[in-house]
């Protein structure tokens, strides 16, 4: 298939085998079974290495240092790879200052942007971006819910930090996520990783 003279290689890929958390599985039965993972380019490639289908992550860092640009340019890449993504902007808005953004950092991929946070709007989507998760006003409690609704979704959550630099999401958020991304001054450091691959070392991002 070809699309603006660039041909596009559509791959299908297995769905992740899920377990619910009440179901029991023995040691054998774990050892073959067969988790689908997603193949990220660039630095986040690097810095994730290859997160399990459905991945929670994590992003945080304080006022002006980059968190929001570096969530969307995570939404640019995930886009590319092949998945559909809902980012939810409800601490900026759809507005002037987000297209600015956008356009600056040369985003051009069909990434679904909306303001208000409504689950229904949910089904369909890869991966949910909740920018930031202070303002939507999700708590712990109602995140283990969403997971449960949408048990193939990824959901990427994007956190303030305290003065002191530290999350704002605390410890109950901390491990609810696979993983977790600290930004300071346009890099990427990752402070905590589930995935096979990963790195921690600090790269700028933009």
């Amino acid at each position: 298939m070809r699309s603006g003279g660039q041909e596009i290689h559509r791959v299908s890929v297995p769905k992740s085998q899920i377990v619910s958390p009440g179901q029991v599985v023995s040691a054998g039965q774990l050892a073959k079974m067969k988790f689908s993972t997603l193949s990220i380019g660039g630095k986040f490639g690097k810095l994730l290495g290859k997160p399990y289908k459905p991945f929670y992550l994590m992003i945080y860092g304080s006022r002006f240092n980059g968190k929001s640009s570096v969530a969307m340019l995570l939404a640019d890449e995930l886009v590319k790879g092949g998945l559909k993504v809902l980012y939810i902007s409800n601490e900026e808005g759809v507005k002037g200052s987000l297209q600015e953004k956008l356009l600056r950092l040369k985003i051009s991929s069909p990434i679904h942007f909306v303001e208000e946070y409504n689950p229904k709007q949910f089904r369909g989507y890869d991966a949910v971006f909740l920018d930031s998760t202070q303002t939507v006003g999700m708590k712990p409690d109602e995140f283990k819910i969403i997971k449960k609704q949408f048990p193939e979704t990824s959901f990427i959550l994007v956190f303030k930090a305290n003065r002191d630099g530290s999350s704002k999401g605390g410890t109950d958020w901390e491990h609810d996520v696979d993983a977790i991304m600290h930004i300071e001054n346009q890099s990427a450091t990752m402070e905590k990783n589930r995935f096979p691959g990963g790195s921690s070392e600090t790269i700028k991002m933009f």
